[in-house]
């Protein structure tokens, strides 16, 4: 009950925040002018606008995660308002997993605002979206948030709160290249740097697993995706998630309040 308390507060507050629906708007201005593409017929533009406008609109989301996610127990810490919730008593634990869900639940009505956008630009160019596709889309972006939410948590506990915002949101941009870069660097490269890039690939999260907007823009080619990967794929994220939460909450442990 605690636990959903903490989540609760967390959501409200950020929902209450105005830089969520100023990012919202700017996403809406964006469907607009995709709109336009309707006037001149071209469907290939069109796909192309659908695309940037999903891509945005996920950069838009992961980067709002991290700013919530990184400022929760360094602002909790500076005004001291964290003390008086372990005393009643609120284990960390309890603490650390409100706070997780509250996140979460911002994250996630942001990025349903983006996507009920993003279906009302689709609804106005007669652009079908396949339903199990975009489903299937949704629930891995959240499991691609749930990732970035703990990773932000410990970083925000390791580093302060602006080079835990700036590393977080490098980390994340540079994922969507990283497996592409070591793949190319794979082919030119002698066994022992080799086998150092193989553990790479398993060490850092790729977080370019879980973007299927390709594959929603493109429906007409692309089934959708296989159960068993959404299994693994969810597997994938709960391990990782798992690792930082579990990082996270040993920091907060060891720090003295």
């Amino acid at each position: 009950m605690r636990c959903l308390l903490i989540a609760w507060t967390v959501l409200i507050e950020a929902v209450r925040r105005r830089e969520v629906y100023a990012i919202v708007l700017v996403s809406t201005l964006l469907i607009g002018a995709l709109a336009t593409t309707r006037f001149f017929d071209l469907q290939g533009v069109s796909k192309f606008y659908r695309e940037v406008a999903l891509q945005i609109m996920t950069i838009a989301t992961n980067l709002t995660v991290i700013i919530v996610a990184a400022r929760q127990l360094p602002r909790e810490f500076e005004s001291r308002t964290i003390y008086p919730l372990l005393a009643k008593p609120v284990s960390r634990f309890t603490f650390m997993l409100g706070k997780l869900l509250g996140v979460m639940g911002a994250g996630v009505f942001c990025f349903l605002l983006f996507m009920l956008v993003f279906l009302g630009g689709c609804w106005s160019l007669d652009v079908f979206v396949s339903p199990a596709l975009f489903a299937q889309f949704l629930y891995l972006q959240v499991m691609g948030l749930l990732i970035v939410a703990t990773l932000s948590f410990a970083l925000s506990l390791l580093t302060n709160l602006d080079a835990a915002i700036t590393m977080g949101a490098l980390l994340y941009m540079l994922s969507s290249i990283f497996l592409g870069a070591l793949t190319y660097l794979y082919q030119f490269s002698d066994e022992a740097v080799k086998v150092v890039l193989k553990v790479m690939v398993f060490v850092v999260p790729q977080l370019s697993l879980f973007d299927l907007s390709e594959k929603v823009v493109h429906q007409e080619t692309w089934p959708p995706v296989p159960a068993h990967v959404v299994v693994e794929l969810t597997a994938y994220s709960l391990v990782f998630s798992g690792i930082f939460f579990g990082i996270a909450l040993m920091l907060f442990r060891r720090r003295a309040l």
